[in-house]
């Protein structure tokens, strides 16, 4: 697959060239693996039909790296032993993929390592040319990081201007959703089991329009073996239509007890005129307990 780059080598690839490239590599897919399913075995997929070295491995002490991969031969990486409860270096071959072994739990929703697994292949579909050039010049890391961050630090980084790093990241997640979620699969899934039908219909009646669309994306995720999040991410990437909620607006009975009217904002003026005034009224306090003071000593 041929990508165009920029002078970064980063690819130069929006959401409509990721759209027609992640079509493209499931037309292909389906063709090899002789059947066209939604709920494909993503393991096949890179193993067999990438064929990429794909195994399972402690890549953290907290589990907090989901995935690793590798483009480059002799690559070297720092992988946990839990059994010593240390950090030792594990030697790479290029197309290699490692898993964070926390994900083999059965307790563990599937979904995880589905998506975590695509991400990485996205790497090796886009960014391989990208990483074999940071090795060759020794300009940059070597391995591309799949790692899991809490909300509060993906909206700090989200306010922060993007980096090279937060590009590649964006084109992994965005390519990976599209390969398990291509958009011809999505709009055949909502038609054949008749979950965009009966959205409509559940609108259509007194029914939350909030809850409509959630029965319609746990839905999609039970078809497409995804998380519910990343289907209803998928589903407004595609700018699939929401309808307006039909339900008659209720009117509250307490609403003119209880919707006091707002306070007017004070002038710097009025401000300062009642800083003075309660300054006065404690030095006024203050006096009084000063004089019930003295008559109770007397």
């Amino acid at each position: 697959m041929s990508v165009s780059t920029s002078s970064s080598a980063i690819p130069s690839l929006g959401k409509p060239e990721l759209e027609y490239l992640a079509e493209e590599q499931m037309k292909a897919f389906a063709r090899f693996d002789g059947k066209d399913d939604a709920n494909f075995k993503v393991w096949k997929f890179a193993a067999y039909f990438l064929r990429k070295k794909v195994s399972f491995e402690w890549l953290s002490n907290d589990g907090c790296i989901l995935g690793l991969s590798s483009f480059v031969d002799g690559t070297n990486i720092p992988v946990y032993d839990p059994e010593a409860d240390t950090v030792r270096r594990r030697e790479l071959e290029g197309d290699t993929i490692l898993l964070s072994k926390d994900m083999e739990h059965p307790f563990v929703s599937l979904s995880k390592p589905r998506f975590t697994l695509m991400h990485e292949c996205a790497h090796h579909l886009l960014h391989t040319g990208y990483y074999r050039h940071k090795a060759a010049t020794g300009s940059g890391k070597q391995v591309a990081y799949s790692i899991q961050k809490d909300k509060d630090e993906a909206f700090s980084l989200s306010q922060q201007p993007w980096t090279d790093e937060d590009r590649l990241e964006w084109q992994a997640n965005y390519f990976a959703s599209a390969l398990l979620m291509p958009e011809s699969r999505v709009m055949w899934a909502l038609q054949k089991y008749r979950l965009y039908k009966d959205y409509l219909q559940r609108v259509n009646t007194p029914c939350s329009e909030l809850l409509a669309f959630r029965e319609l994306v746990r839905g999609l995720a039970a078809a497409f073996r995804v998380s519910p999040r990343m289907a209803e991410i998928r589903l407004q990437a595609l700018e699939i239509e929401r309808l307006p909620d039909l339900r008659p607006q209720r009117v509250d009975p307490w609403e003119d007890f209880f919707n006091l009217p707002k306070k007017k904002r004070m002038t710097k003026e009025e401000r300062e005129w009642e800083r003075v005034e309660l300054s006065w009224e404690r030095a006024r306090e203050r006096e009084m307990e000063r004089e019930a003071r003295r008559r109770y000593v007397r």
